[in-house]
Formats: C-alpha cells, sequence, structure tokens
C-alpha cells in the first residue's frame, strides 16, 4: 500500500511545525516552544515503529502541563525549577499527575524499580547552579 504525501503528514500527526527564529524569552514564548519541540519530537518517534520509544512523548507533554499549570496557578518559573537550581517554589505535581508519570516510566522500564526521596511539595537542594 503506498501512502499519499498527504496521509502520510496525516499519520505523522500533522506537517513538522518552526520553532521561532530567536531563542524564546518569556514564559508563555518558552511554553509555546516547548509544545511545537514535543509535536516535532511526536512526529519523529512514530517513524522508528519503537512503542516505547513514542511514549516518551507522554512524559513530554506531562512536564509541559505541569508547567503550564504551575506558571498560570502559582506563577513559578518553571524554567529554574529543576534539581540543578535550588531554592524555591518547586513545581507543584498532584497525584494524580504522579501516578501518570509512574504509569509511563512503568511502560518504558518495565523493571523499573521506582523510588521517592522526597515529599511531592518538598524542596530538592540543587549541588549545581547551572541555570538559564
Amino acid at each position: 500500500m503506498t501512502l499519499t504525501t498527504e496521509e502520510a503528514v496525516a499519520l505523522l500527526g500533522g506537517a513538522r511545525k518552526e520553532l521561532p527564529d530567536s531563542l524564546p524569552q518569556t514564559p508563555e514564548e518558552i511554553l509555546e516552544a516547548m509544545k511545537i519541540a514535543s509535536h516535532n519530537y511526536y512526529r519523529e518517534a512514530v517513524c522508528t515503529n519503537c512503542h516505547t520509544f513514542i511514549e516518551f512523548i507522554g512524559l513530554i507533554n506531562e512536564y509541559i502541563k505541569i508547567c503550564e499549570r504551575n506558571f498560570k496557578q502559582r506563577g513559578v518559573d518553571f524554567t529554574t525549577t529543576s534539581a540543578h537550581c535550588p531554592g524555591e517554589p518547586r513545581l507543584q505535581i498532584e497525584e494524580w499527575e504522579l501516578e501518570y508519570i509512574n504509569e509511563k516510566l512503568r511502560c518504558i522500564f518495565p523493571n523499573l524499580q521506582l523510588v521517592v526521596e522526597e515529599t511531592l511539595d518538598s524542596r530538592t537542594g540543587g549541588d549545581r547552579d547551572d541555570c538559564r
């Protein structure tokens, strides 16, 4: 069976999206760039025909949703909330989001034993300061 170009593009989730020419600066611009990068990753991942590789897009999209919710509801600068950036605030992760993340991780790494070192709303002190 031969696909037309339009059918192939539709199967890949639409046309490839272009990122802005300049680096995004505002949280809104960064979120939009993250969504575009996620869309493009999905298009490429589907072409690998490896389901577990495609599952990573679920983690990426969940991270984007968590960042967006924390920014809009709490004013959190999500660009400085990694373990490498000490201080407050941290991303607030709802229990159902954590369950989804764990589900995706178990799909990707079936034998993974998940270990939670701290509670969801606690601080993680970074030992490096390599954030923007």
